[in-house]
C-alpha cells in the first residue's frame, strides 16, 4: 500500500468519525437543560419528521374547486395525504390506482390529493387531471408549507392517517395497486 492511500484512508476515518461525533453530540440531556428545553426540542424533531405513530400536523387548504379542506375535520374516518405534481412520472403511474380507490373507498376514507402547486402549472396540472378523468379531491400547495411541512421533499410521498389523526403508514414513492388495495381495505374495516 502507498502512503498516498493510507492518508485518504485515515483522512476518510476521521471525517466519518467527526460526521458521527457531530450527529450525536448534544443529544444528551445535560444536567442543567431544563424540562422545557427538552421539550421544544423534541417539538422540533417531530416538526421536522412526521412520522408512525405520530400525530398527523394538521393543515387547512382550499380544493381545485374552491372548497375549503382541513385534516382535523375527518369526519371520523381515516384520511390518505397524497403529496403529488402532475410533471412527476411516478406520481402518474399510480394515479389511476388512485382514482381507483377513490370510487371504491371515498365514502369511508377521506382522499386529499395534495398538489404542490408552489412547484406545478396550475393549467397543466388541471389538464392532466382532466386528461385522466380524476375526479377525486385535489387540495392546492400553493405556498408550499403543507409539503414541508410533511417533508414531501420525493414525490409521490403518501401518508395514511387514522380516524383519530394518527399517522398509521407513510409510502415514499408510487405506491402498486395491490399494494394500495391492501391499505385501503385495512384502513375502511
Amino acid at each position: 500500500m502507498n502512503w498516498r492511500n493510507l492518508l485518504i484512508g485515515i483522512l476518510i476515518v476521521i471525517a466519518v468519525g467527526g460526521a458521527f461525533w457531530t450527529a450525536n453530540s448534544g443529544k444528551g440531556d445535560s444536567p442543567n437543560q431544563t424540562t422545557s428545553s427538552r421539550t421544544e426540542q423534541a417539538s422540533v424533531q417531530r416538526d421536522e419528521s412526521p412520522q408512525e405513530k405520530m400525530k398527523a400536523p394538521d393543515f387547512t387548504l382550499q380544493t381545485l374547486d374552491g372548497k375549503t379542506v382541513q385534516l382535523s375535520k375527518n369526519g371520523g374516518k381515516p384520511s390518505l395525504i397524497n403529496f403529488w405534481a402532475s410533471w412527476c412520472p411516478p406520481c402518474k403511474v399510480e394515479m389511476p390506482y388512485i382514482q381507483k380507490a377513490y370510487e371504491k373507498y371515498g365514502n369511508q376514507v377521506n382522499f386529499m390529493m395534495v398538489n404542490l402547486t408552489a412547484m406545478d402549472d396550475k393549467a397543466k396540472m388541471e389538464q392532466f387531471l382532466k386528461e385522466g378523468s380524476y375526479d377525486f379531491p385535489v387540495l392546492l400547495d400553493e405556498t408550499g408549507k403543507v409539503g414541508e411541512m410533511y417533508q414531501a421533499f420525493s414525490i409521490p410521498t403518501t401518508y395514511i392517517v387514522d380516524e383519530n389523526g394518527i399517522i398509521i403508514n407513510h409510502i415514499m414513492g408510487a405506491m402498486s395497486e395491490s399494494q394500495l388495495t391492501e391499505i385501503m381495505e385495512k384502513i375502511s374495516e
